[in-house]
């Protein structure tokens, strides 16, 4: 959208007919301004089909002057963002409220599967905030210390990088300003906790930052937290995501102190309506969205039950999914390849390494176009070398059948390219 908005302009602004008050546009005959304008619209269209898509286009960087490059790409960011290659998620475990039980467990069997299946780190969802005590201090309690060591100690030994996080901590959100001071202390308590471990253990700041907690609200919140970090842990690596979830289109927003040693995390669900169809949780676009298929135009047009009605964006991808052919197809690698060529001329540009928290696809889509899916999005970020970690590892949209012990069909040959 960006693109074609950009582009009508450039047409506009260098067509020799805008911009020149004493061509009397207003007085010339109704026919002769019929010609004008069609010719006019004739340009402005001819210009948006020769200019080179947008993700092909040279790189403009577009962030605040504050966020200042960083001219090496052998920094010690650069050099542990090699750690961070091939991950999963470890979703639905340690965020979950205290006497909540999403459905997964976890032994010391799960990280050597993890190893020997091919991965080399997992990202560890923490919802720390559910066992501060009150303020000044917000004590955490040591059992959720006992949780998380068992978590990092078995990962360390199954020679798997770590990094642990903020999950679904609700109140920064909607009142970053209220819940900062929280934040920084809990952030304090983890970091001293940690301080002597490997450098194969890394933070990551705050989950998916959305809604009040925007990208310009977040960066001044960041810097003072990556500041109290530093003064036990001064060479850990630290992971920050831009605000919007994550968004790929915040990295712009972004501005990160000149710290060597900051990795930025985005996350992308694109094609959303093929990765969370049936999703209950994921809002009423996608609850009664089934059978979409990766990639598409389906074999038969899909077809939609008429009630409930369906929102006319939503019916709108369904007609191009039903219609497209494969290279241009919304259910296709279309929907996010745009978006990783764009992270990685960022992280070029700005010296800083990107790396890919989540990307996923639901388990109510069929085993062939999840393991499409999870092979396409792959291969993308393997082109651009940006590191990943897949949501998740035996959740809703699992990579592990813990009950057969064995991968979900066609998953390892998707993410590692070859057959055990």
């Amino acid at each position: 959208m960006l693109f074609r908005r950009s582009c009508r302009q450039s047409a506009v602004r260098h067509s020799p007919f805008f911009g020149h008050s004493d061509l009397g546009i207003s007085h010339l005959p109704a026919f002769c301004l019929f010609v004008l304008l069609s010719f006019c619209f004739a340009v402005i269209l001819a210009s948006c089909r020769t200019q080179a898509p947008f993700a092909d286009a040279a790189f403009q960087p577009d962030n605040p002057l504050a966020m200042k490059p960083i001219v090496s790409h052998k920094t010690v960011a650069y050099r542990a963002a090699k750690l961070f290659m091939r991950g999963a998620n470890l979703g639905n475990y340690l965020e979950v409220p205290p006497g909540q039980n999403w459905g997964v467990t976890v032994s010391a069997d799960d990280f050597a599967a993890m190893r020997t299946e091919g991965f080399d780190h997992v990202r560890v969802p923490v919802g720390w905030h559910h066992y501060a005590g009150p303020a000044p201090d917000f004590t955490l309690s040591p059992g959720i210390f006992s949780l998380v060591d068992f978590v990092v100690t078995n990962a360390l030994k199954n020679k798997l990088a770590v990094m642990i996080n903020i999950h679904h901590f609700d109140e920064l959100d909607t009142n970053p300003a209220v819940a900062t001071d929280e934040f920084l202390k809990i952030w304090e308590q983890i970091a001293a906790h940690y301080q002597r471990y490997p450098a194969q253990l890394a933070f990551e700041l705050d989950n998916e930052p959305h809604a009040k907690a925007t990208t310009a609200v977040m960066n001044p919140i960041d810097a003072r937290t990556i500041a109290a970090i530093r003064r036990t842990n001064p060479r850990r690596t630290i992971f920050v995501e831009p605000g919007n979830w994550g968004s790929i289109d915040e990295l712009k927003n972004l501005v990160l102190p000149p710290d060597d040693n900051v990795i930025v995390s985005i996350h992308c669900y694109e094609p959303f309506y093929f990765t969370h169809q049936g999703a209950t949780w994921a809002g009423d676009d996608v609850k009664p969205l089934k059978h979409i298929q990766f990639p598409g135009p389906p074999a038969t047009p899909l077809v939609l039950d008429p009630s409930p009605a369906l929102n006319r964006w939503v019916t709108n991808w369904i007609y191009r999914y039903n219609t497209l052919p494969p290279e241009t197809n919304p259910s296709g690698p279309i929907a996010f390849g745009a978006k990783i060529k764009f992270a990685r001329a960022w992280s070029d540009y700005y010296g800083r390494p990107v790396h890919l928290g989540e990307f996923g696809a639901y388990a109510n889509a069929d085993e062939q176009s999840r393991a499409n899916f999870y092979a396409a999005f792959r291969q993308v970020l393997d082109n651009q070398k940006i590191g990943w970690a897949i949501w998740d590892w035996s959740a809703a949209f699992r990579y592990w059948d813990k009950q057969n012990r064995q991968p979900m069909p066609g998953m390892h040959e998707a993410l590692f390219g070859k057959s055990k």
